[in-house]
């Protein structure tokens, strides 16, 4: 088979795995956890982009009352107390996040205008910020944002919001809603779906779990967040040395099996985020799909008959 008949081969591919993330995949992270009245009921900080095109709605029980969850909200920075999410990705772009672990009294006041920093205010020109619209002190954040591509001199045309919903006296929901307007490119929109609203969703989920952790008394662990990590980068070298494979050796079909594979376990290790034993699962039977001898089943059968044929 020729090379270019390979190439097509791997596109077709990665298109139906595409689809098959656009069809299923999407729609679960846009609304994580978050129950159908959840994603429906007005909350505070809607206000901020009332024409919305776009809003997604996430959601996480945590077992304890909003008293016990709102000071590590308030200190959520990069100016503050960090994000709670994988700081060796986010360090590894340059945001220098914090990772305090324990609660900062002088970090948790906030005031119309106040600005929450994604990135640090010396990089990036200044642009890593959202702006503070809404509070309800105890309950919400409602935080004005630009969608990429918006100008800093333009209108703010997004919204990030935290909100706090009681169940009962020992449990809470914690909800975070992003809108945006819908003038947006087709590029932007393209860019957005594949690129920015993946990464964004394994980022704001795992702080999510991360709020829920502190404020119940049991930080998730740093080392199985570096665990986690290096499962994400071997998965996508597998997926690249599956890719190779296909174009350049003979036996083509199981790279191919291999590099479907890994671009579904790809998605379940991001996005997911199962336990690590079962991650470390996947990349071993990802690995053993691409590198274990296929000639070996073959020449133990061979073998078995000769001595069959042999036998008296």
């Amino acid at each position: 088979m020729r090379i270019l008949q390979r190439y097509a081969l791997l596109v077709g591919t990665f298109g139906l795995v595409f689809v098959a993330f656009l069809a299923f995949v999407r729609p679960w992270y846009l609304s994580w956890g978050a129950t159908a009245d959840e994603q429906a009921m007005p909350l505070p900080g809607d206000s901020i982009v009332p024409d919305a095109g776009t809003q997604n709605t996430r959601a996480i029980t945590i077992h304890a009352p909003p008293e016990k969850i709102w000071p590590w909200l308030a200190q959520t920075g990069q100016d503050r107390g960090g994000f709670y999410s994988y700081d060796r990705l986010e360090n590894i772009v340059g945001c220098d996040m914090p990772n305090p672990g324990v609660l900062l009294p002088d970090k948790q006041h906030w005031q119309i205008g106040d600005k929450l920093w994604m990135y640090p205010p010396d990089k990036a020109g200044g642009g890593g910020f959202a702006t503070l619209r809404v509070i309800e002190p105890g309950r919400a954040l409602g935080f004005a944002t630009r969608m990429l591509g918006t100008k800093l001199d333009a209108p703010e045309d997004g919204s990030w919001s935290f909100v706090l919903v009681p169940i009962d006296a020992d449990s809470t929901r914690l909800l975070i809603r992003g809108r945006g307007t819908s003038h947006r490119s087709l590029l932007g929109t393209a860019f957005d779906r594949s690129i920015f609203e993946p990464v964004h969703f394994a980022m704001e989920r795992r702080m999510m779990i991360g709020v829920a952790g502190m404020a119940e008394g049991h930080p998730p662990s740093a080392a199985a967040d570096d665990v986690q990590i290096l499962l994400w980068f071997l998965t996508f070298g597998l997926v690249g040395v599956a890719k190779f494979l296909v174009v350049f050796c003979d036996r083509w079909r199981r790279p191919l099996a291999g590099f479907a594979t890994g671009l579904v376990v790809f998605q379940i290790l991001t996005f997911a985020q199962p336990p690590i034993a079962l991650g470390i699962v996947l990349v071993a039977a990802l690995a053993a799909l691409l590198f274990w001898p296929a000639h070996r089943a073959s020449g133990d059968r061979a073998s078995a008959t000769v001595a069959d044929t042999a036998a008296p």
